[in-house]
């Protein structure tokens, strides 16, 4: 082998020189083919751990935004449900409020109306008046309901301004009061304390 010589430029003056221990040494091709394959092997391994590192961050940073979802999506139900709880009840009286506006009930129905309007009143069986609209009254003369039997001295009285299936009640004690809108304010009151 040939020795080379350099030139080295200073810029300032050489205090020390040390030479180097040993003299540098010649690989032969096997060493170099086994440095290559250890070097090989230590950039795969330091890959495979980096990889590893970064699949466990990744794993981490998921279960982050995981939870993070999932919890704003129980808070997003818990504030729907707060929300459909509190529209609840004033959606049941509008929909109470238009199941009934201009509804006319079968006879059958107004049978049924009238027997629990005077129903309300047990035990109280005598001398009671039963208060109708034109239209009820007509249906119930048809009909001739069982329930009349067991109201002795029961009077019905027909009033103009009742819309059908609209019912009082007058008794020694008062009236019973079994209109429709009667109902509905009876369900406001009840579900929205109104």
């Amino acid at each position: 082998m040939a020795s080379q010589h350099h030139v080295l430029a200073f810029d300032r003056p050489l205090i020390a020189v040390q030479p180097a221990v040993g003299a540098l040494r010649e690989h032969t091709a096997g060493e170099l083919i086994a440095a290559r394959v250890a070097g090989y092997q230590a950039g795969q391994d330091a890959a495979h751990d980096f990889s590893n590192q970064q699949i466990v961050e990744l794993r981490a940073e998921m279960q982050v935004l995981q939870t993070g979802i999932l919890q704003r999506l129980e808070d997003a139900q818990a504030e729907l449900t707060a929300q459909v709880r509190r529209a609840l009840p004033e959606l049941a009286v509008e929909i109470g409020q238009r199941l009934l506006a201009g509804f006319v009930p079968p006879p059958e129905l107004v049978d049924k109306l009238c027997r629990e309007a005077l129903d309300q009143l047990y035990p109280e069986r005598d001398g009671l008046e039963l208060v109708v609209g034109p239209r009820d009254a007509a249906a119930l003369e048809r009909l001739v309901p069982s329930w009349r039997g067991h109201f002795t001295n029961l009077r019905i009285t027909i009033d103009d301004t009742l819309n059908p299936g609209d019912c009082l009640v007058r008794s020694r004690f008062g009236l019973t009061d079994a209109r429709g809108e009667s109902k509905i304010a009876s369900l406001k009151q009840e579900l929205l304390g109104t």
